[in-house]
């Protein structure tokens, strides 16, 4: 068992060993391959070269390049064997040649011809012998191939035996190419000239599925050479898109009687059929603004093309120049890519029969015979699996042999050439974009441009009118204005020349069907884009944007009021100013009664001066800050801090707001107010005795009434029921304004131009709508956004604008300064700012009031009897006291401060010498230490005594304050002593304080205050002033044994005694 393992191990070894060096062997083996040509007189794309001529520079540049060029398995060597053949030959001639080929020559596979009849009779003696037949030929589709009704699998079944390959793009794909590329450039009307009987296969799918906008199609067909039938009936039926499905030679001919009868224009377009554009002599028309569109298999740039033309010179020994490089056309790349097509199935099929170890057999068959060649079906199928990337883009086949699976670069004329602006394919359809470089095909060309004579849009320049102009021949020269401005920009830009044709009847419209009668080729005027002209003609993006205003009679100045000067404030900042004043007023008052700064000694030289005076009172206060606002200033100036930052605030407050005033106040004395019957579009619908109107058969009149606003249709029914408001023109429009009162509704721009030249006339009230001035160009136009994107950049390179001013301002006579209607007040919004900081300062103000107040008690007081806060409510009580005095006794500020008996007060220098009580008796401490306080002030002058009843006021606190501080000693002395010892409380002296007459009357009376002790009752309670006579008091004298003392006053003496 071993044993036979082991054999058997041994013998695949053996085969495998086999195996490999046979395939070495193979691929090192030079494999001979003979193929067939046949060719007739009639192939296709033999007006310059013979189809047979093409075939062998196709084995030529095969066999040129080296296998691993090809990417190839084996080293195939192809030999040729031609047949050419006369067309008018019979057919039995015909199939004679053929089959001595195929017996004698022993070929492997029959290529051509691109004849459709001769081609017939070829496939069917290959179809028979069973030999692949390859051909180039666009015309050798079945018509009926294309028809979806036909069923796949009977279809498959049927072309699987033809033996049939055709390199040239099958008819079903370019039926749908040229359906998409019609759809995709929205083609509605069309025409379609073909050649040939058997023509229009291409274009089955476009006549047997319309598209449901492409309504009216016509097709004719071209006889003769000099025909021109077929473009005047497109001319008579205003036919402007136009499909030429024709052979090279009857294309080029079409085309030149097309530039002959003026048809290669930019109102045509014209889509070629034929595949070799690119071998077209078009130098005439690429300059003359020509649409012309068409499909090719391969770009000429690129790498494996150059390669290919590189052979194909060689080949022919020609020099590589633009005239000989159109002699390599789509034919001559086709018939490349077939015969390597033949090589790669060739190819697959050495490699399939190698691995079978079976070699290849040549056909050894004959016409007469039933036998074909064994190999001719298998080689067949090998075209099937074969995908590669040739000269003409990728090749695959389907199962009948049909070429499929490839992409058609979709190319337009220009001015520097062809330009690819697209791509198609059958998976993604018909995609370009047509870009500048390929539409701009306006060089050289001369465009007629319609357009209205209008300032400053298009005017003569020697101010003549159109009726006088049209009585002689002018030129482009004659005329000036921003659209010959912009003409001049464009055709700069495009290389195009122009001819301005005004419209005869000044009417827009007319101007619209001049373009869609192409009549004219361009409208440069100030044309409104709108839905009702879209539908006719195509326009570009905006150059000018604009809106419907209203055109009315400058209004007459109004009058000066009595209190005009009060204008330049609204009525709020003059109610917030007066506000203001008063709340600062009272602010400062308070503070400054607060502030302890402020309180003054009013004779600096008089150090014992016991009274302080505040400068701010009621009056003064008012005084300062209505000083202040009329920049007066004032006498009573500030000496805290937290008043002199409420005084700084007021100062910038007032600085602004009379800055503010006085630089508006000239704006109303400069500036005349102007008082308008209409403000806006609303006033004039309101009213019946101001008359307006548009002008008629405009834009203007076309919005009104078709607008869904009520106000807008108001005033259309007050216009449509009054027939006269209509004008012809904006001329007569402009002039009914100014004679009469009648507002005019026109465009914005129009009116910008008039209220600069007519000094009387102004715009009301804003823009009604928004909209824009177009350039009109025919409908389907290429070129309207090349024209866009011009205007695009031009406005953004402020050439536009530059223009607006040179014709609408810089030639304008009227000033916009007397436009002006009013000069607005200051409000809230313009000075507010001021009221705020205002505020805050106030607000900063009383805090640092509050801290100088709490600084000044630490710092004087510190032993002080009362809270801080205390003294500080005390103070507000007094400030907003009505009818306070603006002076305080020192000493009351500095007793309220004291906290023991025994400190003394500090003592006032007296005038006269007075005799005090000793100082061992208690009785005699106390009222010395009283006299002493009692001491009387400096004789002053009559304005500059104290009151005597602040003087009395004073006294009463004195002895309410011993009083309390004698109480406060006794009570100490009780809780000291023992409980059980009776304390004989002690009697509390009553001072008597008589107020006696300086002529020492009976009548004087003498004021008499007691002071009792009673518990439970306050100090106010036991105080008694009691009204007795003394008329024994004398005056200046001090009764020490009564224990009286009598005070000394040059106008009211008091006398106060001790009981």
């Amino acid at each position: 068992m071993l044993i036979l393992i082991i054999a058997h191990l041994w013998s695949f070894c053996i085969v495998l060993t086999t195996s490999i060096v046979g395939q070495q062997s193979l691929h090192s083996q030079a494999f001979d391959v003979t193929i067939g040509g046949v060719f007739t007189d009639r192939d296709e794309g033999t007006d310059r070269q013979s189809m047979e001529s093409i075939f062998k520079y196709a084995i030529f540049h095969y066999n040129r390049l080296a296998k691993d060029a090809h990417n190839l398995l084996f080293k195939i060597r192809i030999q040729e064997e031609t047949l050419s053949l006369i067309a008018a030959d019979s057919a039995i001639q015909t199939v004679q040649d053929v089959c001595s080929l195929v017996h004698q020559r022993h070929v492997q596979g029959i290529f051509g011809p691109p004849y459709s009849e001769i081609a017939t009779l070829v496939h069917s003696i290959c179809h028979h012998v069973n030999i692949p037949y390859i051909n180039v030929c666009s015309s050798c589709y079945d018509v009926e191939n294309t028809d979806d009704d036909i069923d796949n699998e009977t279809e498959h079944i049927l072309k699987s035996d033809r033996m049939s390959i055709n390199l040239y793009p099958s008819n079903e794909d370019l039926n749908i190419a040229f359906h998409n590329l019609t759809h995709k450039l929205g083609w509605q009307k069309f025409l379609i000239i073909y050649d040939v009987e058997s023509g229009l296969t291409r274009l089955q799918k476009l006549l047997n599925d319309p598209g449901i906008d492409q309504t009216d199609i016509l097709v004719r067909q071209f006889t003769h050479y000099k025909d021109r039938s077929v473009l005047i009936d497109a001319i008579g039926r205003d036919i402007f898109n136009i499909i030429l499905d024709l052979n090279d030679i009857n294309t080029r001919t079409i085309l030149k009687m097309a530039l002959q009868m003026g048809m290669i224009n930019s109102n045509y377009h014209f889509i070629l059929t034929t595949l070799n554009i690119e071998t077209y002599d078009l130098e005439d028309l690429k300059y003359n603004y020509v649409n012309l569109t068409a499909f090719r298999l391969f770009d000429r740039r690129h790498a494996r093309v150059q390669m290919a033309m590189d052979s194909f010179f060689a080949f022919k020994t020609l020099s590589n120049n633009e005239i000989n490089r159109r002699l390599f056309t789509t034919s001559v790349a086709l018939w490349t890519d077939a015969l390597l097509a033949f090589a790669y199935a060739y190819d697959k099929l050495i490699a399939s029969r190698s691995i079978l170890g079976k070699e290849i057999i040549r056909p050894n068959v004959s016409c007469s015979d039933e036998h074909s060649w064994p190999l001719g079906f298998d080689l067949h199928s090998k075209f099937q699996q074969i995908s590669f990337d040739g000269i003409t883009g990728k090749v695959q086949f389907t199962a009948s042999g049909e070429r499929t699976g490839f992409d058609l670069d979709i190319v337009h004329l220009s001015e520097i050439g062809l330009a690819k602006i697209g791509v198609w394919s059958r998976e993604y359809g018909a995609n370009y974009t047509l870009t500048s470089m390929s539409r701009s095909g306006l060089f050289n060309s001369t465009l007629i441009v319609t357009t209205i004579v209008e300032p400053p849009y298009l005017m003569f320049k020697n101010n003549e009118s159109l009726s006088e102009a049209l009585n002689r021949n002018f030129t482009n020269n004659d005329f000036e204005g921003f659209c010959v401005d912009l003409l001049d920009e464009l055709s700069r830009t495009l290389k195009f020349r122009y001819k301005i044709k005004p419209i005869i009847t000044e009417r827009y419209d007319d101007m619209v069907d001049e373009i869609r009668n192409k009549v004219a080729d361009i409208a440069v005027a100030p044309l409104t884009i709108n839905y009702a002209r879209e539908k006719q003609i195509d326009f570009t993006k905006p150059y000018l944007s604009l809106g419907i205003a209203i055109l009315f009679k400058l209004p007459k100045p109004e009058k000066p009021g009595l209190f005009s000067f009060l204008n330049p404030l609204s009525l709020e900042i003059w109610i917030y100013t007066f506000a203001a004043v008063f709340t600062v007023s009272f602010i400062l008052l308070l503070i400054a009664r607060c502030s302890p700064d402020e309180w003054r000694n009013p004779y600096p030289c008089d150090t014992e001066y016991d009274y302080l005076e505040n400068r701010f009172t009621v009056s003064n206060t008012l005084w300062f800050s209505i000083g202040t606002l009329m920049q007066q200033g004032s006498d009573v100036s500030p000496s805290a801090i937290s008043t002199r930052l409420v005084s700084g605030i007021w100062w910038f407050f007032t600085l602004i707001l009379i800055s503010s005033y006085t630089a508006n106040l000239a704006a109303f004395l400069t500036v005349e107010k102007l008082v308008n019957p209409i403000e806006s579009a609303d006033d004039l619908a309101k009213q019946t005795k101001i008359k307006y109107g548009v002008v008629r058969g405009g834009s203007t009149e076309q919005f009104f009434r078709e607008s869904s606003i009520p106000t807008y249709q108001t005033m259309w029914k007050y216009m449509n029921s009054n027939p006269d408001v209509f004008v012809k023109n904006n001329k007569e429009g402009i002039a009914r304004v100014q004679a009469e009162s009648y507002a005019f509704l026109m465009e914005s721009t129009t009116i910008e131009y008039t209220v600069q030249r007519e000094c009387n006339l102004t715009q009301i009230g804003g823009l009604l709508d928004n909209k824009g001035y177009g350039i009109g160009l025919p409908e389907g136009s290429p070129y309207r956004e090349r024209f866009s994107e011009i205007i695009l950049d031009l406005q953004e390179k402020g050439i536009i604008q530059k223009s607006v001013n040179k014709w609408w301002k810089s030639k304008g006579s009227c000033s916009s300064e007397k436009k002006d209607s009013r000069a607005n007040p200051l409000g809230v919004t313009n000075v507010g700012g001021i009221f705020v900081v205002l505020l805050g300062g106030v607000i900063l103000s009383l805090f640092v009031a509050i801290l100088e107040f709490l600084w000044h008690a630490r710092k004087n007081h510190a032993n002080r009897r009362h809270s801080i806060w205390w003294e500080l409510i005390k103070e507000l009580r007094f400030s907003i006291q009505c009818g306070a005095s603006n002076r305080k006794a020192l000493v009351t500020r500095r007793c309220s401060q004291c906290v023991h008996d025994h400190e003394e007060l500090e003592p006032v220098t007296t005038i006269q010498s007075h005799h005090l009580h000793p100082p061992n008796s208690r009785l005699s401490t106390t009222s010395n230490s009283f006299l002493t306080t009692l001491q009387p002030l400096r004789h002053r002058g009559t304005s500059e005594r104290t009151s005597d009843l602040d003087k009395f006021d004073t006294l009463l606190m004195l002895a309410a304050e011993r009083t309390s501080r004698h109480d406060t000693h006794n009570k100490q002395q009780q809780q000291s002593r023992c409980s059980s010892t009776s304390l004989q409380r002690r009697p509390v002296p009553l001072l008597i304080i008589e107020q006696q007459s300086s002529n020492h009357k009976s009548d004087d009376h003498s004021q008499h205050v007691q002071f009792k002790k009673k518990g439970g009752l306050s100090i106010s309670s036991s105080l008694q002033i009691p009204h007795n006579e003394d008329n024994n008091v004398s005056r200046n004298s001090t009764d020490t044994s009564s224990g009286s003392v009598s005070l000394t006053n040059p106008r009211l003496p008091l006398r106060v005694s001790r009981l």
